[in-house]
């Protein structure tokens, strides 16, 4: 039975059940009885004054025109958008599945497939920001996950149009402080780069279980966010390639000017930082004692998956193919060393004769044959 407070038609929708409620209103599962399909009914309430509904309806209206535009794969469908009454409410597909927040309660996705819903996203934001259209809002709660591995973002409930003429109130944070760029904790003009900014920060806790920048409050929380430096993810997470590192490092840039430039170079890096993961995760090492040289401690900690990508980062995006090196078995050979291997390596290297450094330099030798054919050449005249 449906609670006094829920309506029961929206529309040509009839309301079957609340399925939740959030900061922008409560949504419904609803009936569309003209084509015979079920739908996911956001509705708003739009109270105020006459000018403050007229702002948030103008809101509403936008966020329903914004999303009406977006056909993509990654990102939910809008049927239909109305007003009854003191209610806005917008038709949307309905989903089934659990949104990444619920998933992330439960525990971090596998690494890969952690990077599958992040590449989703990033494609349904390359989209939709080519349509003119920034979400503001990207969080785990607006991350469905469906059936399949699909991964679809929802909630456009913030999502402003580029060439909107309704402007937030300077001074007015809109969104969640966790996932928010820099600029827009500032409250200054946000583009499409800070979507990029709040996906490096869902997909870096998707890979190491904690967010970038954490904050005993939500002061120190913002100060972090524009100022502190995140720990590399590839130093909580083992098996993680390098390369995570420079993409991720370029997606929570502070200065947009050094972030991503487009959600597709994103995409880009993300699919070559999937290819690095290996087919399986590799056995656990087992623990090898500390010694005086040192080459334990070393082998330990390439078993602890801290490794170093020598890679450069092109202006375009990461280079397609990053340089793979698995430095296990060598360390693990330098670690069971012979008696003669530690005698041989803690012994000073022996300085290069002069033969052998002419041999090495070519300039040397270059040098010595022309001093060898002045010779002969002087030999053979004095000899004629």
């Amino acid at each position: 039975m449906m609670a006094d407070s829920t309506p029961r038609q929206l529309g040509r929708f009839r309301i079957l059940r609340e399925l939740g409620r959030g900061a922008m209103g409560v949504v419904y599962e609803a009936q569309d009885p003209a084509l015979d399909r079920t739908v996911a009914l956001k509705a708003v309430l739009l109270a105020g004054d006459d000018a403050e509904r007229a702002t948030y309806e103008a809101r509403f209206m936008q966020e329903a025109r914004a999303a009406g535009r977006l056909s993509h794969p990654a990102v939910i469908t809008i049927y239909d958008v109305g007003r009854e009454g003191d209610l806005a409410w917008i038709a949307m597909e309905r989903l089934h599945g659990v949104d990444l927040r619920q998933q992330l309660a439960q525990g971090r996705p596998p690494a890969k497939a952690a990077l599958g819903i992040a590449t989703q996203v990033a494609e349904g934001l390359a989209y939709a920001h080519h349509s003119g259209v920034v979400h503001r809002d990207i969080k785990p709660a607006n991350i469905m996950l469906l059936r399949g591995g699909r991964a679809k973002i929802m909630d456009f409930g913030i999502a402003r149009l580029q060439a909107s003429d309704i402007k937030t109130q300077t001074g007015v944070v809109m969104g969640t402080p966790r996932y928010m760029s820099p600029e827009q904790l500032a409250g200054r003009p946000l583009d499409h780069r800070s979507d990029i900014f709040s996906l490096g920060a869902v997909l870096y806790e998707m890979l190491t279980g904690q967010a970038p920048f954490n904050g005993a409050d939500v002061s120190q929380l913002m100060h972090n966010i524009a100022h502190a430096s995140h720990v590399a993810p590839t130093r909580l997470a083992a098996g993680l390639p390098g390369v995570l590192d420079l993409v991720l490092a370029r997606a929570l840039e502070k200065d947009p000017a050094q972030r991503y430039q487009g959600a597709q170079e994103l995409v880009e890096d993300l699919e070559s930082a999937l290819s690095e993961m290996p087919a399986r995760a590799p056995a656990p090492a087992a623990p090898v004692a500390d010694t005086a040289d040192g080459t334990e401690r070393l082998a330990a900690a390439t078993a602890s998956g801290e490794r170093t990508v020598m890679a450069q980062a092109a202006s375009g995006g990461l280079c397609p193919v990053s340089q793979r090196f698995d430095s296990a078995k060598a360390l693990q050979r330098l670690a069971q060393l012979s008696a003669r291997d530690r005698l041989r390596l803690g012994s000073a290297p022996r300085r290069p004769g002069p033969l052998a450094r002419v041999l090495r330099d070519p300039d040397l030798r270059l040098l010595a044959v022309a001093v060898v054919a002045g010779l002969l050449a002087a030999l053979a005249i004095t000899f004629r």
